[in-house]
């Protein structure tokens, strides 16, 4: 489906299938959302490149910024103007925004404001796992965590309305597995979108002394007040479910007839109902309760419902770090309720939860089987569910890498060959992750150049003491890397920064960053910062610039670097292959490149240790060049020792088919 059938449904009722970052996009739209702001983390991307492509078409703006700190602020002030602001980030961003997500919860909002953050169980797309919604226990941000794709439009829909009747920005949490997943939505009439906006001077903006303390006992009269309301006033309806095996009607259960209330949340409630009808429960054994609000926990509820159950064993059904079971088990020991309470001893809080996984806690749960294995020995290879068959599969893991042609595969080459191997690497987020890549360390945004620099001062003095080099991305720079730079430069930190710049935030969609010089159309911005101006403003005196594609003089640079005692930065520049394509700046390449069987020893230089995806091997272990992967590049033949890569001339042609187009010379030998 392309972008604009997402929002050309304007009636209510029509069916579209959306995957879940998009359901979320449809509800926003819905919602008349005048302004959209993120900076670019999987797996939330979709979320704002649906909304992008249709909101300046009918009014509204889309905005990539320069950081989540920068883009929460934007939401705000966009809100408290009286507009409908969404601000999309992944689960880290959390961590980036932290400051004015706590003071909004002070100030509060006019217009609605909803975050949507993508949370990555396993790290799939991310550094890390850690569970956002404990965020809420101290910013006090109400929580909603959807079911199912239709579930995420309402809730985001409803989720503005919430905002603007509580004066609080909202949260709407979905995992990554439900981001990339697709599903049915039910379109909603799209509200209109609001014109006149105009800010009003209040005093509740301005929080300090004891007008902080004033508004900070404000906001916890808003939660409470939230939890005091009745269920569909404001707050969503949370979803019970009692088991029965047999087809019919889902009944209440009988006061003492229930062994256990499953309590979860989210895209779990499928997959506890779908186990439940698997595991083909005794009749009247298990019962189900799933919040959509999860902050704050709405704990008179479950009270209510574990009374009313006859006071079963509570097992709660959750990913990470056990966020509802804390809730949970506080609500009903506040209650004075003694009842049994199972969950992180069955489910882990780490990695991603899958069925498999909530079948294998439910089995342990319910004492159904014996096994406590960690491995999965103890299922069937074929699930049987009533209505359809399922066969399990085992999906072998795939690592990612650099694209054909791409600049940081050549520069990396290049520099493992140069350094040392006690030589210390700083590495950082982005392309410059990827395999086979190779750092002493990997963690968050500007992790590279700002750890270097502790590492520095502690060998500063040694003699022969390793050399330091740190890496960072341009899109990341900008990000958080510029105040790490101006510390190096002032305090002359011994390490050489490399600083990848291929134009675009490349991993996550090539979004634009302030330094790229074309909107993510193609078209040319109204202005963009040279990164290379902006070092020497930072205070940087050793500045050094080349093309990572002309690997010998790449070479040549690093040793110059790697001399100078002091601090050192290297731009290393080239633009993102794969946006060159897109844009078509590349059709009329001249020159492409083929092995020579004659010449080639198979030293595997090119395959190995270069591992470039354009470069095959056949069944009798001969190399290639896969002309529909290939790039032109450059980087096998520069790199060759024996000559056997070597260019030849084609004429003007459509990358796609560069096979189709005809040689004008082919090696002879």
């Amino acid at each position: 489906m392309s972008f604009s059938n997402v929002f050309s449904e304007s009636d209510s009722g029509c069916r579209l299938i959306l995957s879940g970052a998009g359901a979320v996009a449809r509800g926003a739209f819905e919602a008349g959302v005048g302004l959209v702001v993120t900076y670019p983390g999987s797996p939330v991307v979709e979320t704002y490149d649906l909304l992008a492509s249709a909101l300046p078409d009918t009014g509204g703006i889309a905005r990539i910024v320069i950081n989540e700190h920068v883009a929460f602020h934007t939401a705000l002030g966009y809100s408290l103007s009286g507009g409908r602001s969404l601000v999309v980030m992944k689960h880290v961003g959390l961590n980036v925004c932290a400051d004015p997500a706590h003071y909004s919860a002070y100030t509060g909002v006019k217009g609605g404001m909803v975050i949507v953050v993508g949370t990555d169980p396993g790290s799939t797309c991310s550094t890390g796992e850690f569970d956002a919604r404990f965020y809420s226990l101290h910013t006090h941000l109400p929580i909603l965590e959807p079911w199912d794709f239709d579930h995420a439009r309402e809730l985001t829909r409803r989720a503005f309305e919430m905002s603007e009747k509580l004066s609080l920005p909202v949260i709407i949490l979905i995992p990554s597995s439900f981001c990339y997943g697709m599903g049915p939505v039910i379109s909603d009439s799209p509200l209109p979108r609001r014109k006149k906006l105009f800010f009003s001077h209040d005093l509740n903006l301005t929080s300090v002394g004891a007008s902080a303390v004033a508004l900070h006992q404000r906001l916890h009269g808003k939660i409470e007040s939230l939890l005091a309301m009745k269920p569909g006033e404001i707050m969503p309806l949370s979803d019970s479910f009692f088991f029965q095996p047999a087809p019919g009607k889902v009944d209440s259960p009988q006061k003492g007839t229930t062994d256990l209330l499953i309590v979860t949340s989210g895209i779990y409630r499928d997959f506890v109902r779908e186990a439940l009808s698997y595991l083909g429960i005794r009749a009247q054994s298990a019962a189900l309760y799933s919040p959509a609000m999860t902050y704050p926990f709405p704990g008179s509820e479950l009270i209510a419902y574990v009374e009313d159950l006859g006071r079963p064993d509570v097992f709660f059904v959750e990913d990470l770090d056990g966020f509802l079971q804390l809730q949970g088990s506080a609500a009903l020991a506040s209650a004075g309720i003694s009842v049994k309470i199972h969950g992180k001893e069955f489910i882990p809080c780490w990695g991603k939860l899958d069925f498999q996984g909530v079948m294998k806690g439910l089995e342990q749960a319910l004492d159904r089987f014996s096994s406590t294995a960690d491995s999965m020995e103890g299922l069937p290879d074929q699930v049987t569910v009533p209505g359809c068959s399922v066969q399990s599969t085992r999906v072998p893991s795939r690592e990612g890498t650099f694209c054909p042609g791409c600049p940081h595969r050549a520069f990396f080459y290049t520099l493992k060959d140069v350094l040392e191997p006690d030589d210390i690497i700083g590495g950082d987020i982005g392309c410059s992750s990827l395999p086979p890549h190779f750092s002493d360390w990997l963690t968050c945004m500007n992790s590279g150049p700002s750890i270097a620099m502790g590492v520095s001062l502690a060998l500063n003095g040694f003699s022969g003491a390793p050399r330091v080099v740190s890496l960072i991305g341009d899109s990341t720079l900008f990000h958080s890397g510029l105040q790490t730079i101006i510390e190096a430069a002032q305090t002359d930190s011994r390490q050489v920064c490399f600083i990848l710049d291929n134009s675009w935030t490349a991993m996550t969609g090539h979004q634009p960053t302030p330094g790229t010089r074309r909107q993510i159309d193609g078209s040319v911005k109204p202005g963009s910062v040279d990164i290379h101006d902006l070092l020497k403003a930072c205070g940087v005196n050793r500045i050094f610039r080349v093309d990572p594609l002309n690997m010998e003089m790449t070479r040549r640079v690093i040793f110059q670097a790697l001399e100078n005692p002091g601090f050192v930065c290297v731009l290393v520049e080239h633009e993102c292959k794969l946006q060159q394509l897109r844009r078509g700046a590349e059709q009329q390449w001249s020159t492409a490149f083929q092995i020579v069987p004659q010449r080639c020893v198979q030293c595997g230089k090119c395959y190995s240790e270069l591992t470039c995806p354009a470069i095959v091997r056949d069944d009798q272990g001969m190399f290639g060049i896969d002309q529909e992967k290939c790039h032109n590049c450059g980087a096998c033949a520069q790199i060759c020792s024996n000559g056997a890569i070597i260019p030849f001339s084609v004429r003007a042609f459509d990358f796609h088919s560069k096979t189709e187009c005809g040689m004008v010379r082919k090696f002879e030998p």
